[in-house]
């Protein structure tokens, strides 16, 4: 079996990433231009990533500098199958979670769409995740 090493991906300086696509993602269904917000990091940043600056940096230019049409490009050419279905649940429970607003379905469905997923693939599991996200069963 080979080296940790081998198994790690290298990408050269400020090109897009698999984490930076899924970071990218989630900001632009927030219209966020930026992964800092009152000199934090942003709320819509996932849990579980290494934020480290390298990181940060591609997130930040790509929100910040690269159109939205070239990043889902990139996005669908540098993920494979399985990345694009997470970043793709990711997306529709943030959009399940922050109420579904009819507004922000167009977003949504190019965001999917631009990253090489079929919508419909995700129908049975829109329904799981508004089960999820359905709070307005627990009244106090």
């Amino acid at each position: 079996m080979g080296s940790w090493t081998e198994l790690d991906a290298n990408y050269p300086p400020g090109v897009l990433t698999p984490a930076t696509a899924l970071v990218v993602a989630l900001g632009h269904l927030v219209s966020a231009s930026s992964v800092y917000a009152d000199g934090r990091l942003a709320p819509f940043l996932p849990a579980g990533l290494g934020y480290d600056a390298d990181l940060l940096g591609r997130a930040e230019r790509y929100l910040g500098e690269v159109p939205l049409d070239q990043f889902l490009a990139e996005a669908a050419a540098l993920l494979s199958p399985h990345q694009k279905l997470v970043v793709a649940l990711q997306l529709l429970d943030r959009q399940l979670a922050a109420g579904d607003r009819p507004e922000q379905r167009a977003l949504l469905s190019r965001l999917v769409v631009g990253i090489g997923v079929d919508a419909d693939a995700l129908a049975g599991h829109r329904t799981t995740l508004a089960l999820k996200n359905d709070l307005e069963r627990f009244p106090q």
